[in-house]
């Protein structure tokens, strides 16, 4: 029999409550790295979805135990059939917690590029609180809509997220096309083949001046870049699609992202793609 709940839920509650679990997850996963081998998952027919490990479902269940014991009525949206996935199999609810425990599996195991842990509370499509940690460089920024982001380094104290500027290093997507690389490279700037979740608070990152997304998936980017897309929109960074303005709810067929500090870093990111 299904269950449904009605209970709201505050975006800042959630952020606090889940920071803790966070990191641990952020601490497993990078623990484990180099030590666990590809599983690829039969069903993808590309190895950036295909890769699997077990610290992905390690860093899954860390993270489902810490939902279900604070916000049980929850639904999930997750990557992996781990244990803890039925624990919330019958839930109805206008809330949704969006989990990608290693996001970048494949960066992960071939260690070219940061990879994220990430966890996001979608209230009817809209993404009202997101926590987003990069384990290589333990960095976690947190973000609750209308309440600004924070990042914390090495595991201090959060502190307000401020913008990032005159950084010459890009994060871009694997299928960025091989003419667009060239002509950011022309312009002086480092690429760095990163995660989404990763691209999505680049802005925030120092030495960064922004990020470049393409979906290589035909349905366009998961629900998963705008809970990334939250603390760089809420630090007053600039975030739009390739077709224009970036959605403030999910929807499919947005076919990429582009991050930076202000409109002219997008507007220099976007002249590029030709």
């Amino acid at each position: 029999m299904s269950r449904s709940y009605t209970e709201q839920i505050a975006p800042a509650d959630f952020v606090e409550a889940l920071t803790v679990p966070v990191r641990q997850a952020m601490a497993a996963v990078r623990w484990l790295e180099g030590r666990v081998p590809n599983r690829p998952k039969s069903e993808e027919a590309r190895p950036e979805k295909a890769a699997l490990t077990d610290a992905d479902c390690v860093s899954q269940e860390i993270l489902l135990v810490a939902v279900g014991d604070c916000f049980p009525g929850v639904q999930v949206s997750v990557e992996e059939d781990t244990p803890q996935v039925g624990r919330f199999s019958q839930n109805r609810s206008s809330h949704t917690v969006v989990i990608d425990p290693i996001d970048g599996t494949l960066r992960y195991l071939l260690g070219d590029g940061p990879y994220a842990v990430l966890v996001g509370l979608e209230c009817e499509g809209r993404v009202d609180g997101a926590l987003v940690g990069l384990p290589q460089s333990d960095t976690l920024v947190r973000a609750v809509r209308g309440g600004g982001a924070q990042i914390s380094v090495h595991g201090g104290p959060f502190r307000k997220a401020a913008l990032t500027s005159g950084g010459s290093e890009l994060l871009v997507s694997y299928g960025l096309a091989r003419d667009v690389r060239e002509r950011l490279r022309r312009e002086g700037l480092s690429l760095i083949t990163a995660s989404g979740g990763a691209i999505g608070i680049a802005p925030l990152l120092d030495g960064v001046c922004g990020a470049l997304r393409i979906s290589a998936a035909p349905e366009g980017l998961s629900r998963r870049a705008w809970v990334s897309a939250l603390p760089t929109q809420e630090a007053g960074g600039r975030v739009e699609s390739l077709e224009g303005k970036f959605p403030e709810s999910y929807q499919p067929d947005v076919s990429g992202v582009i991050l930076g500090p202000d409109v002219a870093g997008v507007r220099r990111l976007r002249a590029s793609l030709g």
